[in-house]
């Protein structure tokens, strides 16, 4: 075998050494029978024909296969098999009107001094900032929340996107969703805060850059339980309670960069025939208002302040009164980021919220986006088989469209989470978490909503060992740490703002308006 490798790779080289001193023969020795005209011109000709038969480089050149070229020849095959798949284009047929046109000593037509350059895809421009692109076979997916930040972009007026992230317990304490709200805001403007719940339902219950509490009197019911008859609860997922003197506040952060800003305290609230009188007070004022009403509606009571570092009180005055929370936003154009993290929430938890409910809820709210964030507890739990589970979410992103018909939607993927082997100590991706993110991709799909890889940003297949050894997650190997919450904020931003990079570039203009 190593005889013929060496004799495949001297044969071009012994070839063009005979056809050469063949030619040099034929061209010094005028009486040799091959020496005419006509032999002198064929020899030539054989010459230059073997020419590429002399180094690999020049194989594309060759007229014919030597011997030696197997390999090639096979290459060759499969090319050819390849691009007979793609059959030629078509050319149209007619003309094409063209307008006036001259060329001028004074203008350099041949080149712009600014090179303009084909507008790179949305995976190029994630891959660029370290990231990875939101999945849209579609293509249009996100159109909707892209027009709007667009015009949040260019500073109109009025133009304010929010953006909804819906999520179990990674998003409680606003992990990634800080980071979120903090990276939009600086990039497209701060328009408040975004929406609060009226007290803490879990004990880590917790955003970043404002400040909240709550005194005694307050009780609730959440869609993880317990439940609500009715299935009501607010666009947050929690349903709230209040005896009189039951009180709670909400207001700005103090000495941070980030949150520093409010103009308006919406108050979100059912009005019910049970319901009671609420006080509001900030800013020097206050304000009383009553929560009781014939039916179950969904209200928002506004209370104005002066735009800047504002602390608002909330106080049941009497009646039982249902509250849901309070939104902190500005009267300017910019982005606002709910964090609506749920302890142990599943997508069909949310699912079970009653539909005209929630569809109030959204239309008072007006997302731009809403952002599906499940698996973790899916993964605990387990699934029964892998239909009834895209079922279950497929009927979520239905339900979510018919909340909020002018929002888009993005499912992203829960993150990796590990398991150990007893034995050995080894931390191993749980199988059923790529399951499970290979069923949200094809839902995704199927429903024409965007789908953002989690597990595969953080590294895919054991990454959530990886990250738990760095201290990006914790010894429960399902959460990650501040520092990871801070990553994963980040690959989100910069799939997002690529894709609308992207979205931007392919229109070349100003952003259409949503339906």
């Amino acid at each position: 075998m190593v005889r013929a490798n060496r004799r495949a790779a001297r044969a071009p080289s012994i070839a063009a050494e005979l056809i050469c001193g063949a030619v040099r023969s034929i061209s010094s020795n005028v009486t040799h029978p091959l020496g005419g005209k006509t032999s002198l011109a064929v020899g030539v000709m054989l010459a230059l024909l073997a020419i590429p038969f002399t180094t690999p480089r020049l194989a594309r050149l060759r007229v014919a296969h030597a011997p030696w070229d197997k390999t090639d020849i096979a290459a060759e095959a499969v090319a050819m098999a390849e691009a007979a798949k793609t059959p030629a284009p078509v050319p149209t047929q007619g003309e094409t009107s063209l307008a006036a046109s001259k060329n001028e000593a004074t203008v350099t037509n041949a080149l712009p001094e600014t090179p303009a350059l084909a507008q790179p895809a949305a995976v190029n421009i994630a891959k660029g900032k370290g990231s990875i692109a939101i999945d849209d076979p579609t293509g249009h997916a996100l159109d909707n929340f892209y027009a709007r930040l667009g015009r949040t972009k260019k500073k109109e007026a009025g133009a304010v996107t929010r953006m909804l992230h819906y999520g179990d317990s990674v998003l409680t304490s606003d992990y990634v969703s800080g980071t979120m709200r903090r990276k939009m805001q600086a990039e497209f403007g701060d328009a408040g805060h975004g929406f609060i719940l009226i007290a803490k339902p879990w004990d880590w219950y917790f955003h970043n850059d404002v400040i909240q509490g709550a005194g005694e009197g307050w009780s609730s019911s959440k869609v993880t339980g317990p439940f609500n008859r009715d299935l009501m609860y607010g666009i947050g997922g929690v349903s709230f309670a209040g005896s009189p003197g039951a009180h709670s506040w909400y207001g700005t952060s103090t000495g941070q960069t980030y949150g520093k800003k409010v103009s308006r305290f919406d108050v979100y609230y059912m009005e019910t025939p049970n319901g009671g009188e609420i006080e509001l007070k900030a800013d020097g004022k206050s304000e009383k208002f009553s929560t009781k009403g014939s039916t179950k509606v969904s209200r928002v009571k506004s209370f104005t302040v002066t735009d800047g570092e504002a602390r608002m009180n909330l106080k049941v005055v009497s009646g039982t009164p249902r509250l849901f929370g309070v939104a902190l936003e500005r009267d300017v154009s910019g982005v606002v980021y709910d964090s609506l993290g749920a302890n142990g929430g599943r997508g069909e938890l949310l699912a079970a919220m009653d539909a005209g409910h929630w569809k109030e809820q959204m239309d008072l709210r007006d997302p731009a986006l809403v952002i599906l964030h499940y698996g973790t507890n899916e993964s605990e739990v387990g699934m029964a088989s892998r239909e009834a589970y895209e079922k279950t979410l497929r009927a979520l992103v239905d339900k979510v469209k018919s909340a909020a018909p002018k929002a888009s939607v993005l499912i992203v993927a829960p993150l990796d989470r590990a398991e150990k082997n007893e034995s050995t100590g080894a931390m191993h991706t749980k199988p059923i978490i790529k399951k499970l993110v290979e069923c949200q991709k094809k839902v995704a799909a199927e429903a024409g909503v965007g789908f953002w890889n989690t597990f595969e940003a953080m590294g895919g297949e054991g990454a959530m060992a990886t990250w738990v050894k760095n201290g990006l997650a914790g010894s429960d190997l399902t959460h990650p740490s501040p520092q990871g919450g801070e990553i994963l904020g980040d690959l989100l931003y910069k799939a997002i703002t690529s894709g609308f990079e992207a979205w931007q570039g392919a229109r070349g203009g100003p952003a259409p308006p949503t339906n």
